[in-house]
C-alpha cells in the first residue's frame, strides 16, 4: 500500500517538491515494514535524487540517494530499477554522463519496456549539446509509451529550449490532454505562447483554471506574480503575493525563492527604493544560507548573484554569476549552462554593465537552452516586455539586438 501510493505521486509530471517529500516518506514506511524490499530502495534513492537535482542539492540528499541506490543493488543486484536509480545519482550529483549511461544501459537491457530509462538517455544527450539527437530519442521513447506524461513533458520543454515554438504549442496542447490536472502543462504552455508571440493573455486564461486553493510549493502564486510583472501590473503582482501564505515560493531552480524578495522587486519596479532594500534586507540571509549548504550549487550561487543585482551590490553580483557559470560551464552542460549565462548576463545589465551584458546576450539569443520560465530568459518577448531589463532597454546595442532578431 505504502509503496503503491508511493510510486504514483512520484510520477507526477510537476516534479513538485512536496510531492517527493510525501513518497519519500512513504517509501521509507514501506521499507520500514520490509527492510529488504529492493524496489522500494531504489524508487527512495530515485526519489531522493530527484529532490536533489530538482530543489535541494545538499549533501544529505546527495547521501540518502547513494545510500539506498546501493541497498537496492545489494539486495537485488539485476534490479533494473536499482541500475537506473544508481544511474540517475551519477548523472546529477556527478556529471558524470559516461557512468550514468553504463548504469542506464543496464537497466534498459534487464527492462526494454521501461521508457523512463529512455528518457534519461535522451536528457544527457541534451545536456551534452546533441539537441536532435536527444529530440529523436524522446520521439522514440513517446513511441514506445505514448501516454506516460513525463516523456511529453521532455519533449514539450526540449522543443521550448530550441526555440522552436509552433512544435512546442502542440506538444503543449498533447500534455494538457493527457494530464490535465498538470500545472506544468498549463504554465509552459502559456509561457511558449508568451515566447512566441509576446502575447500573457493564454497564460492568465490557463492560470484561471486552476482551481481555488491549489497552489503546491507556491508555484501558481510566482507563476501569477511573474506574468503580473510582465505586464506591468504591480498591483495584481502584489496582490498576488498577498494571497499565498507561504514563506517562499518555487521560482528557480535549486532552492526557493523568499516572498519577501519577490515583494522587494515590485517595489523596485515602481522606482521605491527604499522599501525594496527593506524586504531585500529580509530575503538575504535565505540566500546565503542555501549557498553555505550547497556550495558547490550553480543554481544557488545564481540565485544569490542575482539576488545582489538587484539590491545594488555590483562586486559580489558579479562575483557570484561568473562562480555560478563556472560551476556549470555550457561545454559540460549545455542546458543548464545556458542557464547560468543567462543569469550572468542579467546581472551585467542591472548593475550597470552594459558592455558586458550586450555580447552575452547576443549570443544567448541564438543559444539553444537559454529559455526558462522566470525574468533571466533570454528570448526576445522576455527582452521587449521584462522590466527588469530596462537599465539596458535604451542602450542602442540593446534596441538593435530586439529589433533585428525580430525580422
Amino acid at each position: 500500500m505504502f509503496y503503491l501510493r508511493a510510486n504514483q505521486i512520484e510520477r507526477n509530471p510537476d516534479t513538485l517538491l512536496e510531492d517527493y517529500k510525501a513518497a519519500e516518506q512513504l517509501y521509507m514506511q514501506a521499507i520500514e515494514l520490509d527492510p529488504k524490499f529492493a524496489l522500494a530502495h531504489a524508487h527512495l534513492a530515485s526519489t531522493c535524487a530527484e529532490i536533489f537535482h530538482f530543489d535541494e542539492p545538499t549533501e544529505v540528499w546527495r547521501t540518502k540517494a547513494y545510500t539506498e541506490a546501493e541497498i537496492a543493488l545489494r539486495l537485488q543486484p539485476n534490479l533494473p530499477e536499482a541500475h537506473f536509480a544508481l544511474g540517475q545519482c551519477i548523472y546529477w550529483m556527478d556529471q558524470d554522463y559516461e557512468r550514468a549511461l553504463e548504469q542506464f544501459e543496464i537497466a534498459s537491457r534487464l527492462s526494454p519496456s521501461n521508457g523512463d530509462i529512455g528518457r534519461l538517455i535522451a536528457a544527457i544527450k541534451r545536456r551534452q549539446g546533441k539537441w536532435e539527437q536527444s529530440l529523436e530519442a524522446y520521439e522514440r521513447v513517446a513511441k514506445i509509451d505514448p501516454q506516460n506524461p513525463n516523456t511529453v513533458r521532455e519533449l514539450f520543454f526540449t522543443l521550448t529550449a530550441m526555440r522552436r515554438w509552433p512544435e512546442a504549442a502542440k506538444w503543449g496542447e498533447r500534455m494538457r490532454a493527457i494530464a490535465p490536472a498538470s500545472l506544468v502543462a498549463k504554465i509552459q504552455s502559456g509561457y511558449v505562447d508568451f515566447w512566441w508571440k509576446g502575447d500573457t493573455r493564454l497564460l492568465k486564461s490557463l492560470l484561471s483554471q486552476v482551481p481555488a486553493g491549489t497552489d503546491p510549493d507556491g508555484v501558481i502564486t510566482s507563476c501569477r506574480w511573474d506574468v503580473a510583472m510582465i505586464d506591468r501590473d504591480f498591483v495584481a503582482a502584489r496582490t498576488a503575493l498577498q494571497s499565498c501564505g507561504l514563506n517562499e515560493v518555487s521560482y528557480t531552480t535549486g532552492s526557493a525563492t523568499p516572498k519577501s524578495f519577490l515583494q522587494g522587486l515590485i517595489e523596485l519596479a515602481e522606482g521605491k527604493q527604499a522599501q525594496a532594500q527593506k524586504f531585500f534586507e529580509l530575503a538575504q540571509p535565505n540566500f546565503e544560507k542555501a549557498v553555505e549548504e550547497a556550495p558547490l550549487s550553480a543554481d544557488r550561487h545564481a540565485n544569490l548573484g542575482w539576488f545582489y543585482a538587484f539590491a545594488g551590490r555590483k562586486d559580489e553580483a558579479i562575483r557570484e554569476g561568473k562562480r555560478a557559470v563556472e560551476l556549470k560551464p555550457e561545454s559540460k552542460d549545455a542546458l543548464d549552462g545556458a542557464i547560468m549565462n543567462c543569469y550572468l548576463a542579467l546581472i551585467y545589465a542591472r548593475v550597470g554593465e552594459n558592455d558586458l551584458a550586450i555580447p552575452v546576450i547576443e549570443r544567448l539569443l541564438k543559444t539553444r537552452g537559454a529559455v526558462d520560465s522566470a525574468d533571466y530568459s533570454i528570448t526576445i518577448n522576455d527582452l521587449k516586455y521584462r522590466w527588469e531589463w530596462d537599465p539596458i532597454r535604451k542602450d542602442p546595442r540593446f534596441q538593435k539586438l530586439i529589433t533585428n532578431n525580430a525580422l
